[in-house]
């Protein structure tokens, strides 16, 4: 795919829209009638006060989580050391992970396609950071990373990434430079290293010369593990939809060692593959599940489309607004797996976000004022943690509004390039970008604030009124309000003048987590112990996050839980098991 200089930055406008997606949905929604293929078919309700939740129905069982009859008209047997069970980043580098360890591996997969999406890919440290200048992460990011997820999370976990993910991300280096690609380093918030939203310049990825988007180019990794994995003895076979785990030499049983998997065949047969070291989950999400989302993830249920909940594709990619129907996850309960302990699973993307930001993770840092005219945040901070402060607002809604000189800010470098890759702005061309989205609709400009502010909806006594106050703050260097930088305080006063309305459903791209997990990713029981011969790596690993996906430790999902987790896991199988 060859990208001009204009679409790569109108590409960059989309992909800022990673920070946009979610107002909280109301408690205890009702649950639709589900999808019988997805297994989301609604509970019945119990007693004559049905249309009402109590303490004990609230407690019963979903129909997700009984196990249907098992599958025992198996039309072939396929013998291997390891199955893995899906094609995207996590389930590919724990099969090539394996089979370097010299054990034979199949990997299962529901998609047609090896899975991807975006292409951020932390580590701590790599010889690419050295290379470009960059220092190794200090503790204290995990440590804040943590803090800002409640502290609510597996600390194990990410210790244990932050001491593994140097070599895991060396290894993959190797691998994709090998096969003709370039390794990047993609640009940050741009944010100063005493703010509590710094991001530090850790997340990689791999580029071509018709693609330079460095945090959009994940699709060149899992392609990649694929054809390696073939190449080199092991297999990859697509279109099988798992469906139920074999445990004490039963599908569906719920005592011994989990030894293999029932899938589905694209002609309706069913296979049985058989791990006689494990069976890997890396199946992703559950956000296209309604069931699942409303008992594990309610604050994302309506964020969903009911379209979205009554299809299932397992070839999506970057979209938003739910992907999977939580297999995985399903197939682990029914076999005895506990769900995290931690609730409710994470969401990523989950906002609103106005404004027009100098790069992909930065929060818009003008004056953000709500539908009453007024202003509600200190405005200086990361995309997905000021998305958060947005959304919130009445009606879900936030107004940005700023001037010409705005576009004077220093560091434009929209879009999610790499450093030494993506060029600076000048101002003129930031305001060649600001007339395109004017020309969309997306934004309103005017010589006047009245005419900017009656276009976009805003009552215009009550926000010339903040937006005096706000300028008298830029003029004093001091923002007694909200406490802004000085530095950050940009004055809205020079024609043409520009706002811009964020509003609607908030953008999800995923939901995190899912069935316990230890740091090892052996998947546990209600005890904490692992059952034996089942490990899970990727989104659907538990009790990593909490709250929201921050984005502050840019890429650490595929960084933490598909590359190094997934590499370790390969090798923990081959030593271990």
């Amino acid at each position: 795919m060859e990208l001009n200089r204009r679409d790569f930055l109108k590409g960059a406008v989309v992909t800022g829209a990673l920070a946009a997606g979610g107002a909280l949905a109301g408690c205890a929604p009702a649950a639709k009638e589900g999808n019988a293929a997805n297994g989301t078919a609604a509970a019945p309700a119990e007693g004559a006060a049905s249309e009402y939740l109590t303490a004990a129905s609230a407690t019963q069982k979903w129909a997700f989580e009984i196990p249907p009859e098992p599958i025992t008209d198996i039309a072939e047997t396929v013998e291997a050391d390891v199955v893995v069970v899906g094609a995207g980043t996590a389930g590919l580098v724990t099969a090539y992970s394996a089979l370097q360890q010299g054990l034979d591996v199949v990997v299962v997969t529901a998609s047609s396609i090896p899975i991807s999406r975006g292409g951020s890919n932390n580590a701590i440290y790599s010889k690419q950071m050295e290379k470009e200048g960059f220092p190794r992460q200090d503790p204290y990011f995990i440590l804040k990373e943590m803090a800002e997820n409640s502290n609510n999370v597996d600390q194990r976990k990410w210790y244990r990434y932050y001491h593994n993910s140097e070599e895991a991300m060396n290894w993959m280096i190797d691998i994709m430079e090998g096969a003709g690609f370039q390794t990047g380093i993609e640009r940050t918030s741009n944010m100063v290293e005493d703010s509590l939203f710094y991001q530090a310049p850790a997340a990689h990825g791999w580029i071509n010369a018709e693609n330079q988007a460095v945090g959009m180019t994940q699709p060149f990794v899992v392609n990649t593990l694929s054809e390696k994995i073939q190449a080199e003895g092991g297999r990859v076979l697509f279109k099988n939809i798992g469906r139920q785990l074999v445990r004490g030499g039963v599908p569906n049983g719920t005592t011994g060692r989990v030894t293999g998997i029932v899938c589905e065949r694209e002609d309706g047969s069913f296979a049985q593959y058989n791990g006689t070291r494990a069976v890997v989950l890396a199946t992703g999400d559950f956000s296209s599940n309604r069931d699942m989302m409303a008992k594990y993830a309610p604050q994302a249920l309506d964020m969903v489309a009911d379209e979205v909940y009554d299809t299932v594709d397992y070839d999506k990619e970057f979209v938003f607004g739910g992907l999977f129907p939580g297999d995985g996850q399903r197939m682990g309960l029914w076999v005895g797996a506990a769900w995290q302990k931690t609730f409710p699973c994470a969401p990523m993307g989950a906002t609103i976000n106005a404004g027009t930001t100098p790069n992909a993770y930065q929060n818009f840092w003008g004056l953000l004022v709500n539908r009453d005219g007024q202003r509600f945040m200190n405005e200086y901070c990361s995309n997905i943690l000021g998305g958060r402060a947005q959304t919130l607002q009445p009606g879900g809604e936030s107004f940005a509004l700023w001037d010409v000189n705005y576009s004077n800010l220093p560091d434009w470098y929209p879009g999610q390039g790499g450093y030494g890759i993506l060029e600076k702005l000048a101002p003129e061309q930031v305001v060649e970008l600001w007339e395109d989205s004017v020309a969309s609709g997306a934004y309103i400009k005017g010589d006047t604030l009245e005419e900017v502010l009656e276009q976009v909806g805003l009552p215009v006594e009550e926000t010339i009124a903040t937006i005096e106050r706000y300028n008298e703050l830029c003029e004093a260097k001091e923002d007694t309000d909200f406490f802004k930088r000085p530095e950050n305080l940009f004055p809205i006063k020079t024609p043409p003048f520009y706002a811009n309305k964020a509003a609607g459903t908030p953008g999800l791209l995923t939901i995190l987590g899912g069935l316990r997990t230890d740091d090892n990713m052996r998947v546990c029981d209600a005890d904490d112990h692992p059952i034996e011969g089942l490990y899970n790596v990727g989104t659907m690993v538990g009790d990593f996050y909490s709250g929201f996906y921050t984005f502050q430790v840019e890429g650490v999902n595929y960084g933490a839980c598909c590359l190094t987790f997934g590499y370790l896991t390969g090798k923990f199988i081959a030593e271990n098991e």
